[in-house]
């Protein structure tokens, strides 16, 4: 069994517990933390031979001088004890067993949202869910409350667009019908003559032939068709979802 010794600490005076295998090295106080140093075994063996001899004179009477009764001296506060870096085997306090050590915690290698630190979902997401945050942009989206929009909502946003297409395919039938029977409708009205056409001699000729008209109406319904049908797509197909409404 390894020689345990106590020696006393000359910081706070209290009694430490040491094993031989500290002897002639520097410890610390387990109670202060100021350093001490432990003598050699040798050492300490010589200096237990020293105090164990008592020195007198030769002949002479040894003389006993009276104790004086010693004045109280207000106690002073201790400093309370550092923490021990490491505790000897044969200490009291639990045991004697050793502190466990720190020690990190493993975490799998995820993609979080350099925001709020929450793991992204997908880990490629561009926008994180839980804070809005963008990864592209380094923005944080504003959060809002808004209402679910209704089978109303979307009639109020989508009628004008089917109305629009409406009017978009009733302007390009009316142009394909002026362009099939607008020679019909001139003929016996006062732009026809008496001579024969050139072009068809079983047809009399018209003072003004009718691609005049059909370029005329063409030309009249060429910007309400670009219109109607440009209203009609973005609000159809493009922006289909009616407007937000915000909570109060």
């Amino acid at each position: 069994m390894a020689m345990v010794i106590e020696i006393p600490c000359p910081s706070c005076e209290k009694v430490l517990k040491v094993p031989e295998s500290v002897f002639g090295k520097k410890i610390k106080c387990k109670h202060c933390g100021e350093p001490i140093q432990v003598d050699d075994l040798d050492d300490l063996e010589a200096e237990e031979k020293k105090k164990a001899k008592k020195p007198s004179k030769p002949g002479g009477a040894v003389k006993v001088k009276k104790e004086e009764p010693k004045k109280e001296e207000p106690k002073k506060e201790e400093p309370k004890p550092a923490a021990a870096p490491y505790k000897f085997e044969d200490d009291d306090d639990q045991g004697g067993a050793k502190p466990n050590p720190l020690k990190a915690i493993e975490e799998e290698d995820v993609a979080r949202c350099p925001f709020c630190a929450k793991e992204l979902d997908p880990p490629d997401a561009k926008v994180c869910l839980h804070c809005g945050f963008n990864n592209l942009t380094r923005e944080r989206a504003e959060s809002k409350r808004v209402w679910a929009p209704d089978s109303s909502d979307y009639m109020n946003h989508l009628g004008p667009g089917v109305a629009a297409l409406f009017i978009c395919i009733v302007l390009i039938v009316l142009d394909i019908i002026c362009l099939v029977n607008m020679r019909d409708w001139l003929t016996g009205s006062f732009l026809e003559t008496d001579e024969a056409d050139p072009t068809n001699p079983d047809r009399k000729k018209l003072m003004v032939r009718p691609g005049a008209f059909i370029t005329l109406i063409w030309a009249a319904t060429v910007m309400p068709i670009i219109g109607t049908a440009r209203f009609a797509i973005k609000r159809l197909a493009i922006d289909n979802k009616p407007m937000e409404k915000v909570k109060k």
